[in-house]
């Protein structure tokens, strides 16, 4: 019994080559990256401030550097009104309504030197645009408060306290 011969099957590459790069320059050309959003340098606070409860109590002029980050952070929620915007801003435990009345709360917040504050925590409403969020952190920003930490409100969290 005759075997008959095999016959090499040939793949004709160039094609398949000429299709790829055609593909790749295609993506290239035509990929438009988003503009950046704004850039603001941030640092995230720790978890929970540690207090050594053994130290020896500190003299009222000592520095913010020696408080706890605890004490140096000013708590700040934002609530959304049903369509999205900011409704309600309570900073620390002043609520404040509208961005003029938190802008100007803010002002002298932080020009108190009695008031240890250059960082803050915002609890954020899930319903609020991200456009009302970056006018408070704005503010903030213009104010020279760069640490700032974030947070989602809960749903059993509709009011503040």
């Amino acid at each position: 019994m005759k075997r008959k011969p095999q016959e090499d099957v040939e793949i004709p590459i160039t094609p398949m080559l000429d299709m790829a790069f055609q593909l790749l320059t295609f993506f290239i050309l035509t990929y438009h990256p988003s503009p950046t959003e704004g850039q603001f340098s941030m640092n995230l606070l720790p978890a929970q401030p540690v207090i050594n409860m053994n130290a020896p109590a500190a003299d009222s002029a000592a520095s913010n550097s020696e408080l706890p980050a605890g004490l140096k952070t000013l708590p700040t929620t934002l609530l959304a009104a049903d369509d999205g915007m900011l409704a309600k801003v309570t900073l620390g435990e002043n609520q404040i309504e509208g961005m003029e009345a938190f802008t100007k709360e803010l002002t002298t917040i932080l020009k108190d030197p009695t008031l240890p504050f250059d960082q803050t925590i915002i609890k954020v409403d899930s319903r609020l645009k991200y456009s009302e969020l970056m006018k408070v952190i704005n503010v903030f920003s213009e104010l020279k408060v760069n640490k700032i930490s974030f947070a989602e409100m809960g749903a059993d969290e509709g009011t503040p306290p």
